[in-house]
């Protein structure tokens, strides 16, 4: 089984004009980017990404990590965690939360079944940490 050729091929059949990075397969859904995450040691393990969906500062780090805490504690299937990026000329560090979706395919998976699920929590997990996020930001 390959997951990232059957990814590639679904999101093509889907119209979702996916595209290979060093990361991974990249895609635009409703101008949000995706990213999938190809494990050459673990042929079923599927992992999609929507990366940094916030920027972590100084400033908000505490904040951050509590509110993380409580989406991951309260959604299935998906998780939220910081990533340091660097920039194109590796100088600069960034770092960001990052939303992901990870299973243990089968080794047949309807990704017909599994994409579009994936899609919805990661929506609804990046929803409810930017809601909660201004929650908290308002009092």
């Amino acid at each position: 089984m390959d997951l990232n050729k059957l990814m590639i091929d679904y999101l093509a059949e889907e119209g979702f004009r996916p595209h290979e990075t060093p990361f991974g397969i990249a895609f635009k859904i409703e101008g949000i980017n995706y990213l999938y995450f190809n494990d050459l040691e673990d042929e079923q393990y599927f992992r999609l990404m929507m990366p940094a969906i916030f920027e972590v500062t100084e400033d908000n780090e505490e904040t951050i990590m509590r509110v993380m805490n409580e989406v991951n504690g309260s959604i299935k299937v998906v998780k939220l965690y910081t990533m340091d990026m660097q920039d194109e000329e590796g100088k600069e560090k960034e770092t960001s939360v990052w939303v992901a979706f990870e299973i243990l395919a089968d080794s047949t998976p309807e990704l017909a079944d599994i994409v579009p699920r994936a899609i919805s929590l990661l929506k609804g997990a990046r929803l409810a940490f930017l809601s909660r996020l201004e929650e908290v930001a308002d009092h």
